[in-house]
């Protein structure tokens, strides 16, 4: 088995040697996600893979929020990036700037087809859902990406439901 570090519950990282084409790896239970291909893995085994290019492999896991700046300026936006949500689950997400409290609060939580998305705060955001394709948004845009579903709210909407 390769070495691979794990980063708070949710993020693991697996360094690829030079040299090596192939990649050996423990998974911990759930449904992973390769955060640069959007490949999932279903955990509690190892797993070898095949690899090109990347000198290591980041994985995230279901039910979690990565939050990505569209910019260095103060006032830029950003992108809440949802992996594999599971039914009856809620994710909690806050983007802080130069100050102590949180330019930006979103709760995001599934029930059946439906997610329900409440914000709170004046920065600029998308979500995309990993893997997921979004049929309908209330207060809000749907463009696909792949296999993604990237969603802009409406102008100061607070809350966007999204059908899938």
């Amino acid at each position: 088995m390769d070495k691979q570090f794990t980063l708070n519950k949710n993020l693991i990282i697996i360094p690829i040697p030079v040299g090596k084409n192939t990649a050996r790896f423990f998974l911990p239970k759930g449904v992973w996600t390769d955060f640069y291909t959007g490949k999932e893995y279903l955990g509690g085994d190892y797993v070898e893979e095949p690899v090109l290019s990347q000198n290591a492999i980041t994985l995230v896991r279901e039910n979690s929020v990565i939050v990505e700046s569209n910019g260095a300026e103060r006032n830029a936006g950003c992108e809440l990036r949802v992996y594999a949500l599971c039914n009856h689950m809620r994710v909690d997400a806050d983007v802080y700037g130069d100050s102590a409290e949180p330019q930006l609060s979103v709760s995001i939580k599934r029930n059946g087809n439906h997610i329900h998305i409440t914000s709170d705060g004046a920065k600029p955001y998308t979500v995309r859902m990993i893997n997921m394709y979004a049929k309908s948004v209330a207060n809000g845009l749907i463009l696909i990406d792949g296999n993604d579903s990237v969603i802009t709210p409406d102008a100061w909407a607070s809350t966007m439901e999204i059908v899938f």
